[in-house]
């Protein structure tokens, strides 16, 4: 069976600790067995500002919203 994973980058926005913000979201698109839809895997934020505080945001991309969090300067997912 032929694995179908795309790398695709799409436009998100940072939400939180009083800032909102564009940025860039880095990830591969996986297909869902038995349907025409697909997920997302290996999320990764690029070109956000780096002066971002430390702390909870939520991510929006694509229709989707997810929480994630900056510790010490890197970005976290916070979903499984």
């Amino acid at each position: 069976m032929e694995s179908r994973h795309q790398h695709v980058t799409l436009s998100g926005r940072l939400k939180g600790m009083e800032y909102e913000t564009e940025c860039k979201v880095s990830a591969f698109e996986v297909p869902v067995p038995g349907s025409n839809g697909y997920e997302y895997a290996l999320v990764m934020i690029c070109d956000a500002p780096h002066d971002l505080p430390d702390g909870r945001y939520h991510l929006t991309f694509d229709s989707r919203a997810i929480p994630v969090q900056r510790h010490n300067g890197a970005w976290l997912v916070l979903w499984s």
